[in-house]
């Protein structure tokens, strides 16, 4: 890749979508530092403890108001000192039009979905969610424009019950298939359990910045 492309949509404390091996979730992450196509992200032991290893495959998303870019490179190697950080080599950028109504959270959720007019439900994996619609994946395969009912299960141990579409069916990795979905009908009450999640999403990136606001003190 072209260090430049790199350099002239990341910088230094830019927050960014990061997943590090192809099983781990996707998290927030800042970037402590960029170097030509080389970029430098903050170790966060909860997501990267069993994956940031050299060779490993990086996903890094960031986005702005009119595009996302997707950039896939690999783990050069850890670094402990003056700060833990995992040194990336980025090998590839993709851009896309931003369509999105809502922002959109990198999560990784259990959910069952049900065709409205099947009684049959599926059990299935969330990777993205906003107010507005979600992405999943899932062995069985949805038909676009087929309705459904997803039941959520978040982290703070509640659940959120949605009716929607899905929109389109994406690429099938193995035995599971993606798919985009869009939330038709969510109540006050879902919506308020899906803004205190989201609130907490929040603010686990806000104390990952402030880890790198006090680190750069000391530089």
């Amino acid at each position: 890749m072209n260090p430049s492309i790199v350099s002239s949509l990341l910088r230094e404390g830019m927050m960014v979508g990061v997943r590090v091996g192809t099983n781990a979730p996707w998290h927030g992450n800042v970037i402590y530092a960029v170097n030509g196509s080389t970029v430098k992200l903050a170790y966060i032991e909860k997501f990267m403890k069993d994956f940031a290893k050299p060779g490993n495959n990086v996903w890094v998303k960031y986005s702005n108001d009119y595009y996302i870019y997707y950039f896939t490179g690999k783990v050069e190697k850890f670094v402990s000192e003056p700060s833990e950080s995992v040194l990336v080599e980025l090998e590839h950028a993709e851009e896309m039009i931003n369509s999105r109504l809502f922002p959109r959270y990198d999560v990784r959720l259990q959910a069952v979905i049900k065709p409205v007019w099947d009684n049959e439900a599926y059990e299935c994996t969330v990777t993205d969610l906003s107010y507005g619609g979600a992405a999943f994946v899932c062995e069985h395969k949805f038909d676009s424009n087929e309705y459904i009912d997803m039941t959520l299960y978040l982290t703070n141990g509640k659940s959120v019950h949605v009716s929607g579409k899905v929109i389109r069916r994406r690429s099938t990795i193995g035995e599971l298939t993606g798919h985009a979905a869009q939330f038709i009908e969510c109540d006050n009450k879902e919506n308020r359990q899906l803004a205190e999640y989201f609130a907490q999403l929040e603010e686990e990136a806000s104390e990952i910045y402030r880890r790198y606001e006090e680190k750069s003190r000391y530089k």
